[in-house]
């Protein structure tokens, strides 16, 4: 699982021929997104929605943030069966009727896998492509040619695609799936050549930057004209037991210089002509399989459930949380300590994630210690 992100403001030919190409198809979609930068100098906010309908999944990979939250987890650790309600097509509706009403443009499709998820064009046709540009993540592994014709067929527009090594053995043995690396290889020729905007996703673990590896993944994304975007590992989900892969800020300092040079960018890069800091709420959201809406796919705390809160008075909850509101130039779950702490304590040897409103973010935070 990974956070989708914009490409970085500055155009490329290829990226305006894009757009320009989108709003022919799609006029209605191509006008909202001209209109985030507007949005936000109106101090609005226009994050990605990131939905979460299934956590279902044919990979175990070491590092995922969404291992806690899938039922193989939940069985095998707790012994115990998650019995919360699920979102269904009708809540999906809903939530894109209420997105389009804030002028928000933008979902992707998430789990978990999304292209195992039987529904999945019934979800596509869900959040409606015709008001929402819809990008889809994926590992890669059931993505040939045929399916990403599909996709482009019934209204996505953009693939993210794992992609955790150029070194064929360290991304399987990463992804715990023998033959991976082929089939992302495979899949990256499929999109382009369907017609589907393509970017690249990898995480760095501590160190990965400053190797040959991790620089010449920034050559082929660069040889092939596609935006690499590099996701910080984390201490949360599968990667609380490794501790060795959560970064440093050395290692956050590599990337921003190799953005000078190469299409790499993260949740802390500067897109649609705006510089977020952090992109808590104000970037993206998560919506995940029981309706809950956290503010990051790394944080563990509810913002609300849809069921019971609107979408808008979530997202003015989250805006005005002290944590997540403000500006801020560090990544609050990757670089803040003293987040960091309260998150692990709150969240530790909890069986059904996220916390509900009210018992991890609450309208009484402070950033005062106590």
């Amino acid at each position: 699982m990974t956070i989708p992100e914009a490409e970085p403001s500055g155009l490329t030919a290829s990226e305006a021929a894009k757009r320009n190409d989108l709003a022919t198809r799609k006029p209605y979609i191509a006008e909202k997104l001209r209109n985030i930068a507007a949005m936000e100098e109106r101090g609005e906010i226009s994050p990605i929605i990131r939905l979460e309908k299934s956590y279902l999944c044919n990979f175990q990979c070491t590092h995922c943030s969404a291992e806690y939250y899938m039922d193989r987890h939940i069985e095998k650790v707790f012994k115990i069966k998650d019995e919360r309600r699920k979102i269904d097509l009708e809540d999906i509706r809903r939530l894109s009727r209420e997105a389009d009403e804030l002028g928000l443009a933008r979902f992707v499709i998430t789990g978990g896998e999304p292209l195992v998820m039987k529904d999945f064009d019934e979800v596509v046709a869900a959040i409606d492509p015709d008001r929402h540009y819809i990008i889809t993540d994926t590992n890669g592994w059931f993505l040939d040619l045929e399916r990403a014709r599909h996709l482009k067929s019934i209204g996505v527009e953009k693939v993210q695609l794992s992609l955790d090594s150029m070194i064929e053995a360290e991304h399987d043995t990463f992804r715990n799936k023998p033959g991976s690396y082929k089939r992302v290889m495979r899949a990256i020729d499929a999109s382009l050549e369907a017609g589907l905007n393509l970017i690249l996703s990898t995480v760095l673990v501590r160190g990965r930057g400053r190797t040959e590896e991790f620089r010449s993944m920034c050559e082929f994304a660069k040889r092939k004209g596609i935006g690499l975007y590099v996701s910080y590992a984390k201490p949360t989900g599968s990667c609380t037991e490794h501790p060795e892969f959560v970064i440093t800020k050395e290692d956050a300092d590599i990337v921003r210089e190799l953005e000078k040079d190469y299409p790499v960018f993260t949740h802390m890069t500067p897109s649609y002509g705006s510089y977020k800091g952090c992109i808590t709420v104000k970037g993206i959201i998560t919506v995940t399989s029981t309706a809950e809406v956290t503010p990051c796919p790394y944080i563990d705390f509810s913002l609300g459930n849809l069921r019971e809160t609107p979408l808008k008075e979530v997202l003015a909850r989250g805006m005005r949380n002290p944590w997540l509101g403000p500006h801020r130039p560090d990544c609050l779950i990757g670089e803040d300590p003293k987040f960091i702490r309260i998150h692990t304590e709150k969240t530790k040897g909890v069986t059904h994630l996220p916390l509900p409103w009210g018992q991890g973010f609450s309208d009484n935070d402070s950033l005062l210690d106590d």
